[in-house]
């Protein structure tokens, strides 16, 4: 299957069918430019201490590498639950601060958005449209 991001053909698992539905998802529905999207995105980056990938993350060039506007993670059904997906999500969280969170857990979505005062995120219907921030 050929990632659009990555711009090559990577393996069909079943974990890369749900990130490549995302991605077109972003791309087309959300309206996420395909330049501030990047794919397994480590956080060894802004952490040493870490070797963790975040599945895709859409940058916010303005806020700098911690402040994205998107972290998503995805896992293919019946790999991970929604609460084993919430733990790998806080570990990620401790690190970077999105404005916003898709978890995709086969062809199931949650989206969460950062609270006003920066501190908790609540769950919303869905992703809104991109702005640029």
């Amino acid at each position: 299957m050929y990632d659009p991001i990555r711009k090559k053909e990577v393996p069909d698992t079943p974990e890369e069918f749900v990130r490549q539905h995302i991605i077109q998802v972003l791309l087309n529905a959300v309206k996420v430019p395909a330049h501030l999207l990047e794919v397994e995105f480590s956080l060894s980056a802004i952490s040493k201490e870490t070797e963790d990938r975040v599945d895709l993350i859409v940058h916010n060039l303005q806020a700098g590498p911690t402040k994205p506007w998107l972290l998503v993670e995805c896992k293919a059904a019946g790999e991970y639950t929604w609460e084993g997906l919430e733990i790998q999500l806080n570990r990620y969280l401790k690190i970077l601060t999105p404005k916003y969170v898709l978890l995709a857990l086969g062809n199931e979505t949650r989206a969460f958005a950062l609270s006003p005062d920066g501190k908790s995120f609540k769950a919303i219907p869905g992703l809104p449209l991109y702005t640029k921030p």
